[in-house]
């Protein structure tokens, strides 16, 4: 029983640090939005993955559309695990972004994003560089839905230094939601 209340701090301990940057994103997010300029975006993604474990993602996302062609933003976000004999995870996730479009039409964009991102919870977990391509698509003049891919690029884990990956998690594969201004 005592193995099952530790695990049950620990996760609650987890989701209070984690509610906590979600409600200063949002509140950063607001602040955007009422001094909204034409080019803010303001969106989120979520995405889920498998391999010896379950793992979900949710991630804001705040940026500017300088043109069609170019875009900078950045994302905050949590992955939660959940795996075998009780294994729990709860991380941060924050990844800056550069947005190019490498080819349009009226309301299908190929987009190619180059990033950094870290994975957190106490301590580094990972850092990765590297470029995700993905389909978007404008739905209306301010929305747009996206599909990420895959990153193919590099990541630091702190054990075992830089190495090249291709990496098809719940951080890098998933849909995301984005409103125009």
């Amino acid at each position: 029983m005592r193995h099952g209340t530790s695990l049950h701090n620990r996760i609650r301990k987890k989701f209070i640090v984690m509610k906590k940057i979600f409600i200063f994103v949002l509140l950063l997010s607001a602040t955007f939005v009422s001094k909204a300029q034409s080019g803010l975006f303001v969106g989120g993604s979520a995405g889920f993955g498998f391999r010896n474990y379950f793992s979900v993602s949710a991630e804001v996302r705040v940026g500017y559309e300088f043109t069609d062609w170019f875009a900078l933003g950045s994302g905050l976000g949590a992955v939660v695990f959940v795996g075998r004999d009780d294994f729990f995870a709860v991380t941060g996730i924050a990844e800056p972004f550069a947005r190019f479009c490498v080819w349009h039409n009226e309301s299908i964009y190929l987009d190619l994003h180059v990033l950094g991102g870290i994975e957190f919870t106490d301590k580094l977990q990972f850092c990765q560089i590297g470029v995700r391509p993905s389909l978007r698509f404008r739905v209306s003049d301010n929305v747009d839905i996206a599909a990420d891919l895959i990153v193919l690029g590099a990541q630091y884990i702190p054990e075992s230094g830089w190495r090249p990956s291709l990496s098809f998690s719940s951080l890098n594969g998933g849909v995301r939601l984005a409103y125009h201004f």
